[in-house]
C-alpha cells in the first residue's frame, strides 16, 4: 500500500483526465456535418422537406432511420460512399441525381455480398456516368448513430484507397502473428509468464485486426455486421487485459502486489464489460461510455506502474515504457480525437493496429537482447567453469594432468574398453634432489618442464595419457598395448627422456628416469595397478636406476596381473 499513498495524488489525476475526456463534448466520429435526417417507418425515401439537418436522430434503434449525404460537385461523377461497418439490421443506399433516385443497394446484416473490403468497410458505388446529387442511406435497427461513420470518395480513388489498406493491415497482421509464435516459443522454453501474456496479447490484437477489418468473412461470411462488431470488441478488452497480466508478470517483485493487483483488476473489469456489451440486446450506447473511461484509467494506472519501475532503475521498466509508449499514446488519441477519415478511411484501427505491431516488435526485441545478454553470461560462465575444471586438473608448472585429471579423463576415453590391455607406465627422475642442491629449484623446474613436454609427443603419437602425479613423478595410461610391446614403449620413453637438451638449463646438467610398468585389462580399480607398477619402479631404482622393470622382471606378484571388479580406489579406466 506504500505505492499507492506515495501515488494517490497521480491515480486521482489519471482518473480525473478520463473522466473529463469521456464526459466532455462529443468527440465520436459522425456523418458530415450537412448531414440531414428523419425517423420513419415509411420504406420510401422521404421528401426532402420532412428532414432535419441539426441535432441529432433520436428513437432511431427500434425504427427505420433516413440519412441524406450532400455530394460536393467536384465529387459528383463517379461517386463511392464508403461506410465503416458498424451495429445495424439492414442499409440501403440510394444515390440521388437531377432525373430522380435509383434502386437502392443494399446488405443485410450476415449477408454483405460483394459491398465489403478489407478495412472494416462497405463500399457503394454510384451507377453510369450520371452526376449525383446526394446518397440516401435507410438504416434499420441501428445501435448507435456516433459510431456511423461516412465519407464520399471517387470510385478509383475508393479501389486504391481499398487495396492500399488491404497491404497496410496484412503487414500489421503478419507482424503480430509472428510475434505471437515467437513470444509463445520463449514462453514454452523459457517457461516464463510474460512471454505467455505478451503472446496471448499479440494474439488477441491480431485476432481484432482480423475481425475488425472483415477478412474473416472470406471464411464466416455469415458473421458480417453486428456479430462482427460485438466480437471485435469483446477481442480489444480481451486485449486490454492480457495488456494487463503481461505488464504485471514483467513488474513482479519491482512494484507491490496491491498495485499489480489493481492492474489486473482494471483489465479483468474490461474483459466483463466487453463480452456483457456483445450479449444480444445490450445497448452499446450504455457501454460505449463505460469502456472508454475503462481503457483510460487502465492506462493511466499502467502509465504510473511503468513509470515507478523506470524510476526505481529497472530495465523492465524502461523497456515496457518505450515499447508501450506509443500504443498507450494512440489508444488514448482515438478515445479523444476523430481520427475516422485518415489513413483510407480506417482511421483509428489502423493506426491503432500499427500501433500494436510496432510495440509488440520492439518489446519483443528488448526481451529478446535481454535473453541474449543472459546466454552470453550464461556462456561465459560455462566456459570459465570449464576452463577453472581443466585448471584444478592440470598440473600448474607442467601443464600435465595432475592425479585427478588423470583418472578421470583415462575414465573418459578407455573406460568402455573392457576387452582392450590397459598398461600403467609409471616415471621417476633419478637423483632429482641433487639436481635441485647442485643447480638449484629453478632449474629443476624447468627440467620437469622439459621432460612433461617430451611425454606431451607420446600423447601425440600413441593412445595414452600424460600425468604429474606429483614433486619428480610421472605417469603414462596407455590403452591396447600389452606385453613386449609395452615394454619397448617403457624403453622409448627412457630413451627420450635422456635425450631432452638439459644443457640449456645448465651446460653440467644430465638427467635420467627408472620407469616402472603394470598392465591389466581396463575395468578394475586404479590403487591394485599403481601399486604394482610403483613396486616395479623401486625395484628398477634399487638395480641401479636408469632402466625399466615391469611387474614380472621387478616383483613377486606374478606375471600377468589383471583389474579385478569391487570396492577401492577409482578405476583407472574411468
Amino acid at each position: 500500500m506504500g505505492f499507492c499513498r506515495r501515488n494517490w495524488r497521480a491515480l486521482l489525476c489519471g482518473l480525473a483526465m478520463a473522466i473529463a475526456m469521456l464526459l466532455g463534448p462529443a468527440v465520436q466520429a459522425t456523418p458530415p456535418a450537412e448531414t440531414c435526417f428523419v425517423v420513419s417507418a415509411d420504406a420510401k425515401v422521404p421528401d426532402p422537406t420532412s428532414l432535419q439537418c441539426t441535432g441529432v436522430p433520436q428513437g432511431y434503434s427500434e425504427g427505420t432511420l433516413w440519412l441524406r449525404v450532400p455530394i460536393a460537385p467536384a465529387q459528383a461523377r463517379n461517386a463511392s460512399l464508403a461506410v465503416q461497418v458498424t451495429r445495424f439490421e439492414q442499409l440501403d443506399v440510394y444515390f440521388e441525381h437531377q432525373n430522380g433516385v435509383e434502386i437502392p443497394q443494399t446488405v443485410t446484416e450476415g449477408a454483405f455480398a460483394d459491398k465489403w473490403h478489407v478495412g472494416g468497410q462497405l463500399a457503394f458505388a454510384a451507377p453510369g456516368d450520371v452526376p449525383t446529387q446526394a446518397v440516401w442511406l435507410r438504416l434499420e435497427g441501428l445501435e448507435s448513430y456516433d459510431l456511423l461513420k461516412l465519407r464520399i470518395v471517387s470510385s478509383a480513388a475508393a479501389q486504391r484507397q481499398f487495396e492500399l489498406t488491404s497491404l497496410a493491415i496484412g503487414a500489421a497482421l503478419a507482424l503480430l502473428g509472428i510475434a505471437a509464435l515467437f513470444n509463445f516459443g520463449l514462453a514454452v522454453g523459457l517457461r516464463r509468464r510474460f512471454f505467455l501474456w505478451h503472446g496471448g496479447w499479440s494474439a488477441a490484437v491480431m485476432l481484432w485486426g482480423v475481425v475488425w477489418s472483415q477478412i474473416g468473412l472470406l471464411v464466416l461470411p455469415g458473421i458480417a455486421g453486428t456479430i462482427t462488431s460485438r466480437l471485435a470488441t469483446g477481442l480489444a478488452c480481451f486485449a486490454i487485459l492480457l495488456a494487463a497480466l503481461a505488464t504485471a508478470s514483467a513488474l513482479r517483485g519491482i512494484l507491490e502486489k496491491a498495485v499489480l493487483r489493481l492492474l489486473v483488476g482494471l483489465g479483468s473489469a474490461m474483459f466483463a464489460m466487453g463480452v456483457a456489451s456483445g450479449l444480444p440486446g445490450a445497448d452499446i450506447t450504455f457501454f460505449a461510455p463505460l469502456l472508454g473511461i475503462g481503457t483510460l484509467m487502465s492506462v493511466a494506472v499502467a502509465v504510473i506502474c511503468i513509470a515507478t519501475a523506470w524510476r526505481r532503475g529497472h530495465v523492465e521498466g524502461r523497456d515496457l515504457a518505450i515499447s508501450w509508449a506509443l500504443p498507450m499514446a494512440t489508444l488514448v488519441l482515438t478515445l479523444v480525437v476523430d481520427l475516422g477519415g485518415v489513413l483510407w478511411g480506417g482511421g483509428d484501427k489502423i493506426v491503432m493496429l500499427f500501433a500494436s505491431a510496432l510495440q509488440v516488435v520492439c518489446l519483443t526485441a528488448f526481451a529478446t537482447a535481454r535473453l541474449g545478454a543472459l546466454r552470453v553470461e550464461r556462456d561465459t560462465a560455462i566456459a570459465t567453469g570449464k576452463r577453472l575444471a581443466e585448471l584444478a586438473e592440470r598440473d600448474p608448472l607442467t601443464g600435465l594432468l595432475n592425479r585427478r585429471g588423470f583418472l578421470a579423463r583415462c575414465a573418459k576415453d578407455f573406460g568402455g574398453r573392457t576387452t582392450m590391455p590397459f598398461g600403467l607406465i609409471l616415471i621417476d627422475v633419478d637423483r632429482f634432489k641433487a639436481v635441485n642442491d647442485e643447480f638449484g629449484h629453478q632449474a629443476g623446474d624447468e627440467a620437469l618442464i622439459l621432460l612433461a613436454d617430451k611425454l606431451k609427443t607420446f600423447e601425440a603419437a600413441h593412445d595414452c595419457h600424460a600425468g604429474r602425479l606429483g614433486g619428480e613423478e610421472f605417469v603414462l595410461g596407455v590403452s591396447g598395448i600389452a606385453g613386449a610391446d609395452l615394454r619397448r614403449l617403457g624403453e622409448d620413453v627412457r630413451t627420450e627422456l635422456a635425450k631432452c637438451p638439459f644443457d640449456a638449463i645448465a651446460p653440467d646438467l644430465k638427467i635420467t628416469v627408472s620407469i616402472g610398468i603394470a598392465q591389466g585389462l581396463a575395468d578394475g580399480p586404479f590403487g591394485p595397478l599403481y601399486r604394482l607398477a610403483d613396486d616395479a619402479l623401486y625395484a628398477a631404482k634399487r638395480a641401479g636406476r636408469n632402466r625399466v622393470v615391469t611387474v614380472e622382471d621387478g616383483s613377486d606378484h606374478g606375471a600377468g596381473s589383471t583389474f579385478t571388479h569391487g570396492a577401492g580406489p577409482p578405476h583407472s579406466a574411468r
